[in-house]
């Protein structure tokens, strides 16, 4: 789970945040995503991939998912506006 000092999160019931994705799945929103395997987090924005499965150099060069196979889901989103 991402941390947080302040409470400002807003509760979502979004399908977006239901879906699981293959390591390479082009990012469909911007966001922290997590292995639903044994929990790595990462940020990955949209239009580009999501990281590889057995390894995430961009983000940590010692992670490896020794759990099983990868796969992400959506866990923390930002909220676009326009003031």
């Amino acid at each position: 789970m991402p941390y947080f000092k302040h409470s400002v999160f807003t509760q979502s019931n979004s399908v977006a945040f239901d879906h699981i994705y293959t390591p390479g799945t082009i990012t469909p929103i911007s966001g922290i995503y997590r292995c639903t395997v044994c929990g790595f987090e990462v940020v990955s924005t949209a239009g580009h991939p999501l990281p590889p499965e057995h390894s995430c150099a961009r983000h940590s060069g010692n992670w490896r998912c020794r759990e099983g196979a990868v796969r992400w889901q959506l866990v923390s989103a930002p909220i676009h506006t326009n003031n």
